[in-house]
């Protein structure tokens, strides 16, 4: 009986170890909260970080920066209810910032690639101007949205997706 119980702590212990090295290792590879979707290609995550979707372009909102482009709402909100209060993981790209000092990373929620299904759904181009991990994937992805006539490549959903992406 003794035995049992001391072999249950020296278990419990473990699982407790292990869980907390677990968490240590996720955030340590940037597992973290959206707080915000800005656009279809901009999020801000829970520390503060905006995060740049490498490798995507969508199509402006309305901002005061810029002014709306078709279909930029929806593709706002097909990213907004993808990964909107969800925990995700970031995967810096070669080039860290963009020149407006956003983080350019790789979004990961599970083991979805955001910035590939935004564009293979339709809600957002593969960027051509430079190269990055993924550019031929995302620039078939873009093709195949295109021929499908999906998100911004048909009628742009009109009030775009009425719940959450699963």
């Amino acid at each position: 009986m003794r035995y049992t119980k001391q072999v249950s702590w020296v278990l419990l212990v473990l699982a407790a170890i292990t869980l907390l090295g677990f968490r240590h290792w996720s955030e340590g590879r940037g597992a973290r909260t959206v707080a915000k979707v800005h656009d279809g290609d901009t999020i801000r995550l829970d520390d503060g970080t905006t995060v740049r979707l490498l490798g995507v372009d969508a199509p402006e909102v309305d901002s005061s920066y810029t002014r709306a482009e078709p279909c930029g709402a929806g593709s706002r909100d097909y990213l907004k209810a993808l990964v909107e209060d969800r925990r995700v993981t970031i995967e810096v790209g070669p080039e860290p910032k963009d020149r407006y000092g956003r983080t350019l990373a790789m979004v990961y929620l599970g083991d979805v690639l955001v910035n590939g299904r935004i564009i293979r759904d339709g809600w957002a181009g593969a960027y051509r101007r430079f190269d990055y991990p993924h550019k031929d994937l995302f620039r078939a992805y873009e093709e195949e949205a295109k021929a499908r006539g999906l998100g911004i490549w048909g009628s742009c959903g009109r009030d775009g997706p009425a719940q959450k992406v699963r």
